[in-house]
């Protein structure tokens, strides 16, 4: 069986996600200023975003639509990046990450509705099984 490239990429973005996730917690545990960790996290996603306009051969694009949808985009993730270091800080990170992995349903729904997209009853059927485990990830 051959995986697609698209399957390849999302297992390494679990993969880095995964590790970045448990080892998160460490520095601001070990007294580094949260604030200080954010400029940090801005600063190295300059990096990626260069590589990866590198790779596909990629020039911006400035028209008006592009550039509102880019700073929804960049916003909406940046606040959400932002809303789970607070959740990091405040709980722990074995409950947050189950929580958060389920930000894939908002984009199954936004799809289904905006992108006219179809989920399968599998994939419901997925949903409603991780929706189920949360609470029973809980400290005993």
């Amino acid at each position: 069986m051959k995986l697609k490239p698209w399957l390849i990429y999302a297992l390494i973005t679990t993969i880095f996600w995964g590790v970045w996730g448990a080892l998160i917690e460490i520095p601001e545990k070990a007294g580094f200023p949260a604030t200080l960790g954010y400029v940090v996290w801005a600063l190295t996603m300059i990096i990626p975003a260069i590589i990866a306009l590198k790779i596909i051969h990629w020039a911006l694009e400035t028209d008006k639509k592009a550039i509102i949808y880019g700073l929804l985009i960049g916003i909406s993730g940046a606040a959400g990046q932002l809303v789970l270091f607070q959740a990091l800080r405040t709980g722990p990170a074995y409950l947050v990450f189950p929580i958060v992995s389920l930000s894939p349903l908002v984009t199954i729904v936004l799809s289904m509705w905006l992108l006219k997209e179809k989920a399968s009853t599998k994939s419901w059927v997925g949903i409603i099984i991780a929706l189920v485990a949360i609470p029973l990830l809980r400290r005993g």
